[in-house]
């Protein structure tokens, strides 16, 4: 279905007087007969322009599996998706001087498309498909948010005010509204490739015990000095490539189920047989950068993210400041173990250049205060590398003085977005999906946490079926190691 919402609601009160709007697509997951019995959990996708279609698989597993107990609405964040896109014929990531007349001509819709009118968007798209006065008393109103869509609830939550529109939250990879600095993206992602060799460390009989003299830390630095010192003669350039190209396809590997084929990687670079130069060069080819990122893809609007992004999450330093020009982001990120580069080659440029973004309102940096107080789930990974632990803390720290209906989880050997990355062995749902499910269905709002203790450990010596086939896939063999 879809809605029409006003392109600015700050000039309009009511929408049979508003001539320019745009279109918000809105869709609706349920089993047939249980439509209207059902709570109504609304899906808020991470990233700011990533469309709902990519979340279809799991709506309908989702609502399948619990067997219409919960219905699952998504909605196409305004200018993504079916919601009117707004997105530069060739990728804005891709060619920005191709890119400056599509956002000149389109300079109205994109000063406008802030996170405040996406949130009233979202608050009048509630009362119109979950009317609490068309639901049960029983039924169940619940927001659900990824990463970025986390940064969106809280701003709802600021226009409700003491409205009673929903039952409870779930911020799942929370992004606290006034520690903003997506600008250090680069420094997290490096902090946690570390964290995950202190724990190859730790282990001692799957993957310590590849390395010499059981010190896989220093097989981290010595694949890149190998570089400086050897030249030409280095591994790398045998191959055509460089630890920086290295880093920016490792930084893509980082999630669960997945990052366990980083130390082979390593050591593969640093042993570089012959056979390790089949698996690498194998490893280049299918990690070429058209398949990682999703510069052209149905429905995404890089463009959108980029104007969030640098308006409200990029840092929360003056923008003017000499310690955050592009050469000492590209700094930052150069010297790094793993680092997309996005924030220094593509971000930094584009944020000089002054053509996106809008001005922030009176919401920007404050947490949302209301009389009444919802319950809110914060679901964390203690790996997570675009949001490291210490970010969820300092929201927890903060909100929880705020709200005295939070519960805050921490989730072990969990990356970013919880509820995706806390796979379990032999199990066809994540932790995450179930502490989700769980706090829905509590009658106190108490999720299951006995999830937390099965969920996957690192299989570093590669010995999981599920290993394999992705030894298979990124290396071309099943052996990660040999």
């Amino acid at each position: 279905m879809f809605a029409h919402v006003p392109i600015d609601w700050n000039i309009t009160t009511k929408l049979t007087t508003c001539t320019e709007t745009i279109k918000i697509f809105i869709k609706r997951y349920f089993i047939h007969g249980n439509e209207n019995t059902g709570h109504h959990l609304w899906r808020i996708a991470g990233g700011g322009g990533i469309p709902i279609s990519t979340l279809e698989s799991e709506a309908i597993r989702i609502v399948s599996k619990y067997n219409g107990t919960i219905s699952i609405y998504a909605m196409d964040k305004r200018s993504v998706g079916e919601s009117d896109l707004l997105e530069c014929p060739i990728s804005v990531f891709l060619n920005f001087s191709y890119c400056s007349s599509y956002i000149k001509e389109n300079e109205y819709r994109l000063k406008h498309n802030t996170f405040t009118n996406m949130a009233r968007d979202l608050q009048y798209v509630l009362k119109v498909a979950s009317n609490r006065q068309h639901l049960k008393s029983n039924q169940r109103v619940i927001l659900l948010g990824s990463s970025q869509g986390t940064y969106l609830l809280q701003r709802y939550l600021h226009l409700i005010e003491n409205e009673k529109e929903i039952d409870g939250v779930i911020l799942d990879s929370v992004v606290p509204t006034d520690f903003i600095d997506l600008v250090k993206h680069d420094k997290y992602v490096n902090y946690m490739f570390l964290d995950l060799f202190l724990r190859c460390a730790q282990d001692k009989e799957g993957c310590a015990n590849k390395f010499e003299d059981q010190n896989p830390l220093r097989a981290a630095y010595t694949y890149k000095i190998n570089e400086e010192i050897q030249g030409n003669l280095s591994c790398l350039s045998s191959l055509n490539t460089t630890s920086i190209e290295i880093g920016i396809k490792i930084s893509y590997l980082f999630f669960p189920l997945v990052m366990q084929l980083i130390p082979s990687l390593i050591y593969r670079i640093n042993r570089c047989n012959a056979q390790d130069k089949i698996v690498l060069q194998h490893f280049l080819k299918h990690t070429a950068s058209s398949s990682l990122f999703p510069y052209n893809r149905p429905g995404y609007s890089m463009l959108v993210a980029l104007n969030n992004d640098l308006t409200e999450l990029w840092s929360t330093r003056d923008h003017n400041d000499e310690r955050l020009s592009c050469e000492y982001v590209k700094g930052m990120s150069d010297n790094t173990f793993m680092a997309m580069q996005l924030m220094s080659n593509v971000y930094c440029p584009i944020q000089r250049s002054g053509v996106l973004g809008y001005n922030t309102d009176q919401y920007y940096e404050t947490y949302p205060i209301l009389k009444i107080q919802i319950p809110v789930l914060v679901l964390h990974g203690d790996m997570d590398e675009t949001l490291p632990l210490p970010v969820a803390r300092h929201f927890h720290k903060k909100y929880s003085s705020l709200n005295s209906n939070l519960t805050y989880i921490e989730m072990p050997r969990t990356g970013h977005t919880a509820i995706d990355a806390s796979p379990m062995i032999d199990q066809d749902i994540s932790c995450g999906w179930l502490l989700v499910i769980s706090f829905i269905l509590s009658p106190t709002f108490q999720p299951d946490r006995s999830c937390l203790r099965k969920i996957s450990p690192i299989d570093f010596a590669g010995t999981t079926t599920n290993s394999q086939e992705l030894s298979m896939i990124y290396f071309g063999t099943y052996n990660m190691w040999d």
